[in-house]
């Protein structure tokens, strides 16, 4: 009897996947008809709205900060799958808190393209390999989530994997969701109205800052555009806040798509190391060469660290580097700048080596609280560890020394980039840290700084602290000295208001 009801319950079981997977199918064909989307090989939609820089908040009671877009065009080739995000962005907000390289001045246009494991940015009309994304995923993911999180990419991925099907009652009405966990694109969750058009996408993945991080997107006003339905509006929200709301005005079915990709692009070497090789400025005193740069200072019985880089993989080439320099000595502090995401996205790794977190006080329940998020996607060294992290506040000024070194750490109020932002100054070797207010071109004063405002807050800081600068040391941007900063207020402030 026993053996008789355990193959009927097998039979029964597979009846029931059997039967979900034939109701997946029905409702995945229903979407489909009802989109339009099985007939949809390329799409191109264009409109106007609005769109927000991830991570750049002013502080972290605030959103992303927000610009015009007076201009939107997305193309998409759904098979190969390749995609065209080409935005136009203007200054929106008065005044401009936040990063974000505001305050903007004329237009900015922006062209990030992705085809199959190759993506890149266009710029005048050449393809350049593209900086970290705001959202710190790579940016062949990140750029093809754009083709997925669209309701008929959505529909086509869940068609090409094994999707499994709930209702839920939202809001007092029966949806039905769609979950697809795809082996090369991860999770997505679609919702879908009582027409079988898609009104939601919710994408999960792993966030350095965030943790288990939600992208979401929602679809509203539907309209027929040659027998395929497609939104009107479209908002974004990731990290809790609005990253683009678009209202669509314009929908191209099927047109002629070519998104090839470049020579340049598919013959670029492979990546080198994250992190460059130590630049010694003085002794004891180490650059250490990435986008966002940390430098290494050493003192008797051990080292600081200003600046944790991006990801998790440049901190760990810098935490490696760092040993390499000064053999035996832990890294005892790591100086944290301000709250912007490609400052702090690699901090957590410090804090697994056991270094106390230096930052403006205000950040830390901001700090404690995004780091108690789960992190079961992609779990990194700190969660792994089980360690606790400590920080410690700056309120003005903090000083730390040896006997051998003087490291002095000054909060500079009022700065519109950041409200916390610190810098940090080495009085014996004249050598000046700071992030943001001042990040020199490549070229020597070709054009001014977007935000000439801050350069200038920042100048005036420098003189009222009374600090003898003969270097500063940028997070962005080569090394240079201060007189330079003079003279990009003298050349360019008289033309320039902020």
């Amino acid at each position: 009897m026993k053996k008789t009801l355990l193959i009927a319950c097998a039979v029964a079981a597979c009846v029931s996947v059997r039967a979900q997977g034939q109701d997946a199918k029905a409702v995945i064909d229903a979407a489909a008809s009802a989109l339009g989307a099985a007939s949809l090989k390329t799409v191109q939609f264009s409109g106007w709205g609005y769109d927000y820089v991830f991570g750049q908040a002013y502080n972290g009671d605030a959103r992303w900060p927000r610009f015009n877009l007076p201009g939107y065009t997305m193309t998409i080739d759904f098979a190969a799958p390749a995609m065209r995000d080409d935005r136009r962005r203007t200054q929106l907000e008065d005044p401009p808190l936040g990063g974000g390289f505001q305050p903007m001045f004329g237009e900015q246009r922006l062209i990030a393209v992705v085809n199959g494991n190759y993506a890149w940015d266009l710029v005048s009309d050449v393809a350049v390999i593209p900086g970290f994304r705001n959202d710190r995923q790579t940016n062949v993911q990140g750029r093809t989530d754009q083709i997925w999180m669209t309701p008929h990419g959505f529909i086509k991925l869940a068609m090409s994997s094994t999707p499994a099907i709930r209702t839920e009652t939202v809001r007092g009405a029966k949806k039905t969701i769609v979950s697809v966990t795809h082996r090369t694109y991860g999770k997505f969750e679609g919702t879908l109205d009582a027409q079988n058009l898609v009104e939601r996408i919710d994408r999960w993945f792993g966030h350095s800052v965030l943790g288990d991080a939600l992208m979401e997107a929602t679809f509203s006003d539907y309209k027929d555009f040659g027998g395929v339905k497609f939104p009107t509006r479209i908002l974004q929200r990731e990290g809790g806040y609005p990253l683009l709301d678009l209202t669509v005005t314009d929908v191209k079915v099927n047109p002629s798509v070519t998104i090839d990709v470049p020579a340049n692009i598919r013959n670029a070497p492979a990546p080198g190391p994250l992190v460059g090789p130590p630049d010694k400025l003085a002794d004891g005193v180490w650059v250490l060469p990435t986008y966002a740069k940390s430098t290494a200072i050493e003192f008797r019985d051990f080292m600081v660290v200003v600046e944790a880089a991006e990801t998790e993989a440049q901190s760990i080439e810098t935490i490696d580097a760092v040993k390499k320099l000064a053999p035996g000595k832990p890294i005892r502090y790591l100086i944290n700048t301000h709250s912007h995401f490609d400052h702090i996205g690699g901090m957590r790794t410090f804090a697994a080596e056991g270094a106390t977190i230096i930052t403006h006080h205000a950040n830390i329940p901001y700090f404690q609280a995004l780091w108690a998020n789960p992190r079961t996607i992609a779990p990194d060294r700190l969660s792994r560890s089980g360690r606790t992290p400590t920080f410690e506040g700056v309120v003005g000024n903090r000083m730390l020394s040896d006997g051998s070194r003087r490291l002095m750490i000054h909060h500079y109020p009022g700065n519109m980039h950041n409200p916390g932002m610190l810098m940090i100054y080495l009085p014996k070797e004249k050598i000046l840290i700071e992030a943001d207010s001042f990040s020199p071109p490549a070229t020597p004063l070709t054009a001014p700084p977007n935000a000439l405002v801050n350069l200038q807050h920042f100048y005036d800081s420098v003189q009222r602290l009374q600090l003898d600068v003969e270097q500063v040391v940028p997070i962005h941007g080569r090394v240079t000295t201060l007189n330079e900063a003079r003279e990009i207020l003298e050349r360019f402030g008289k033309n320039q208001t902020n």
